[in-house]
């Protein structure tokens, strides 16, 4: 049974936290803002609180914590164990719950970061998930909206270099290939980059965007170079990289 003395060393700090049964396999895994407050608030007597938590907090009997940078790399991280570990308590709690997805259409010219309420199975694309929920899902889709200029627009696009770009070219959330004014495969550069964290593999993308803005540098494309360089710094303040304390790593 979950007891105190299993969670008095959880830090107040952003994370993943796991929930064990005595056989060691992972009942429940959960993200929060505050790993402290969020696993303690399973001690708090509730009359009201559902059976299948009741359940749970019963048949704990150790909990561990992965600490992140972030509640969205919490999100992106809760999300990828689940669909890893398939916890038998996070099917039962999402029960009758509409699942949420980020959806990328890698073979689309210029494809879009969209969430979505289903997967198709034979649609080709790529989705990650399932989210929490929509907000969740949405916050989601705009950090990567933040970090990468990807287009928003729904339809097929053809690029015109007539076209006049709407107003997100203008405040560069969008580098408006519907004008011609990127290329496909530098598009696809930011979609791959993109699917890179969403698969965890942050440092990898953070070593090709230092790489990318090196080159630019020496090329003297400084305006490039001071494009890849804001790219990093907003994907430091998300992602958590290889020289952050990584609490209760080995037990992910």
């Amino acid at each position: 049974m979950l007891t105190q003395t299993m969670i008095q060393d959880v830090p107040s700090e952003p994370g993943v936290y796991f929930f064990r049964g005595a056989s060691g396999k992972i009942l429940y895994i959960g993200k929060a803002k505050c790993l402290r407050k969020r696993v303690r608030s399973y001690l708090h007597k509730n009359k009201s609180r559902p059976s299948k938590i009741k359940r749970l907090v019963r048949w704990t009997t150790d909990v561990r914590y992965q600490v992140c940078r972030s509640e969205q790399e919490a999100l992106f991280l809760e999300s990828r164990l689940i669909q890893e570990h398939q916890p038998s308590y996070n099917s039962a709690m999402k029960h009758g719950r509409k699942s949420w997805y980020i959806r990328i259409d890698v073979g689309e010219d210029f494809p879009l970061v969209e969430q979505v309420s289903e997967k198709e199975e034979v649609d080709g694309a790529r989705y990650f998930g399932p989210f929490s929920s929509r907000r969740w899902t949405a916050e989601a889709v705009d950090v990567f909206h933040r970090i990468f200029p990807i287009r928003t627009c729904e339809g097929a696009i053809t690029p015109c270099p007539a076209f006049r770009p709407c107003f997100s070219y203008h405040i560069k959330r969008c580098d408006a290939p519907c004008a011609g004014y990127v290329t496909h495969e530098a598009y696809h550069a930011m979609i791959a980059d993109v699917v890179g964290l969403l698969e965890g593999h942050y440092d990898e993308v953070f070593a090709s965007l230092v790489a990318k803005r090196d080159s630019a540098t020496a090329e003297l494309q400084f305006e490039r170079a001071a494009v890849f360089q804001k790219q990093i710094q907003r994907i430091e303040k998300v992602f958590t990289f290889l020289d952050v304390h990584r609490k209760g790593r080995r037990n992910s």
